[in-house]
């Protein structure tokens, strides 16, 4: 190839280059050609838009932290930007069904208050109390049908047929001497279960009505169901070995023997 060719050759390729656009990241100097952030951006306008966008978030809202040595208005300032209210009353805690003594919700805002939490952060706090609350609701509520049933099948275990009646006894005993029962569904025992449903408290009345006679007590049944223990001392009175149970020669052998079978379905 001649010299003027060549020449003419290298001249083409220069005015190429020259009108050949450089892209915005080659642009750049070397140490940021290769920067994961810049990559997105294909011009400078795009970069400029999102410099201009990233300064105006950072001087949004701005919030100083105080110092160690700041004081309470100083920080009960921050605690306001951030969302917290300016006085303790001013909390609001969404409705539930279960229920928060009026004091407790009052200590509730005056300490939310104090750590300058805003409504959303004292709402969370009031939820913890209410499950808080429910579950040691719900363990009481347990604990006290527990102590109920376990009381209800000791009398049981003692009074047998007679239970539902020492019961009515036990009653209409307390209705004489304290002129009603309402006193028993109002005291609450430390178990959970109501004072009446005491065991104790069902053999103090049962017992002072017996005292007192079915005769004097006014609704008392004619007719009184044996408890265990009762036709127990029946049923050893009436198979005594000198005793007409064990003499079949006894015009009163069978009456005997009778009459035991009927004790022994109350044992």
């Amino acid at each position: 190839m001649s010299e003027e060719a060549i020449q003419d050759t290298g001249s083409q390729e220069a005015v190429a280059a020259e009108a050949a656009p450089v892209s915005f990241l080659e642009s750049l100097p070397e140490e940021l050609r290769n920067e994961p952030s810049l990559r997105t951006f294909t011009d400078p306008s795009a970069l400029a838009k999102s410099y201009v966008n990233a300064q105006r978030m950072i001087g949004a809202d701005k919030v100083a932290i105080p110092g160690k040595s700041a004081t309470f208005d100083e920080w009960r300032e921050v605690y306001t930007k951030l969302g917290a209210p300016t006085e303790a009353g001013a909390y609001e805690f969404s409705k539930s069904d279960v229920a928060i003594a009026d004091e407790t919700v009052s200590a509730l805002r005056e300490a939310a208050y104090s750590a300058g939490l805003s409504n959303a952060q004292a709402e969370q706090m009031m939820g913890f109390v209410r499950n808080t609350v429910q579950g040691m609701q719900g363990a009481y509520d347990e604990m006290a049908e527990k102590s109920r049933y376990e009381g209800e099948q000791e009398l049981r275990q003692e009074y047998g047929q007679a239970f539902e009646q020492k019961l009515e006894m036990a009653r209409l005993a307390a209705t004489q001497l304290l002129g009603g029962t309402e006193i028993f569904d109002e005291i609450t025992l430390s178990d959970g279960r109501m004072l009446g449903d005491h065991p104790a408290i069902v053999r103090m009345f049962s017992n002072l009505a017996a005292q007192i006679g079915e005769d004097n007590l006014e609704g008392a049944p004619t007719e009184m169901v044996m408890t265990p223990q009762e036709a127990s001392r029946q049923i050893a009175e009436m198979t005594r070995r000198d005793g007409p149970y064990f003499d079949r020669m006894h015009p009163e052998h069978s009456n005997y023997v009778e009459e035991v079978l009927r004790l022994r379905e109350y044992v």
